[in-house]
């Protein structure tokens, strides 16, 4: 899993550590709100066999899933990984990240078996991917959809519920030959109910639900969505994806402030037919447009 990244809180730190222990399920110690030690249970394990049995046949067959306790950053394992350009979709799935990282650098908290720490690499053919984390963004909000989890976009790679943070997304990419090697690492919060390390607004499945829910089905809808999504992408213009997103546009008529430039406002006036965020500067009102890389913006409350 990556994501648009969780800046952790300076002041506070939670540790997480595999506790010594035989037991049937896998125990955590973590450390509850009363500053109490307690043994946390895996009651919903990653469990391979059971996400390959229930995806679509279209896409079983070309599917190779390895799923970790615990890794540095499943997008890293990706990266370093895989350099053979066949069809096949690697997949790769953690129920504890080390050094989970997102946009920008940050951090992502990644605490065990809470949450959907995912990535997912293929060979696309299509050289220019703008707008890409914009279809992925629009896959998973459908997933969220099918369970009744409402989301709205915030470009370029975040999914909110209610102004809270749910998922993250962060791509990245690599020149192979004539083919473009694409990482995909997609964050949710899951079963999350709290923690110390985030330092902004954030929710997760379970607070929205009010219950638990199994990981399991929701990574199997999410290959299902991402394979048709790349498949799309390869295949249309980015027409097909912009028509979809614009009901789901957190920015369209908000204000927001560039991290790097806090004093200057604008109001989100949707993307265009590349992805780039169109925005009106609400000061001389002039229309400019920003890529995915170039900034880091923050709503205004």
């Amino acid at each position: 899993m990556e994501g648009a990244g969780f800046e952790p809180a300076k002041p506070k730190r939670l540790i997480y550590s595999q506790l010594g222990l035989t037991a049937p399920q896998p125990l955590q110690s973590e450390r509850g709100i009363l500053g109490v030690m307690i043994e946390v249970v895996n009651k919903n394990p990653l469990d391979k066999e059971k996400i390959l049995s229930k995806l679509s046949n279209e896409f079983r067959s070309k599917v190779v899933l390895e799923v970790f306790d615990t890794i540095s950053s499943t997008n890293d394992y990706l990266l370093r990984k895989e350099k053979n350009k066949n069809k096949d979709i690697k997949i790769c799935i953690a129920e504890e990240q080390t050094k989970g990282r997102g946009r920008r650098g940050k951090s992502w908290i990644s605490p065990k078996f809470k949450n959907i720490y995912f990535s997912l690499n293929s060979f696309l053919k299509k050289e220019d991917l703008s707008g890409l984390s914009i279809a992925v963004a629009l896959s998973v909000s459908k997933v969220l959809t099918k369970i009744n989890v409402m989301s709205l976009i915030k470009w370029p790679n975040d999914l909110l519920v209610g102004n809270k943070k749910i998922c993250g997304i962060l791509i990245e990419t690599a020149k192979v030959d004539e083919l473009t090697k694409v990482v995909i690492g997609i964050g949710i919060n899951v079963n999350m109910e709290y923690s110390e390390l985030i330092d902004q607004e954030w929710t997760s499945i379970k607070l929205e639900k009010k219950q638990s829910v199994d990981r399991n089905s929701i990574i199997t809808e999410m290959i299902n969505q991402l394979c048709i999504t790349l498949n799309k992408f390869e295949q249309e213009e980015f027409d097909y994806f912009l028509k979809r997103f614009t009901s789901l546009d957190l920015l369209r008529d908000k204000e927001f402030t560039l991290k790097d430039k806090p004093n200057e406002i604008f109001i989100g006036k949707g993307i265009d037919n590349k992805g780039l965020l169109i925005a009106q500067n609400m000061k001389d009102q002039r229309i400019v447009k920003f890529s995915s890389g170039e900034v880091s913006l923050k709503l205004k409350k």
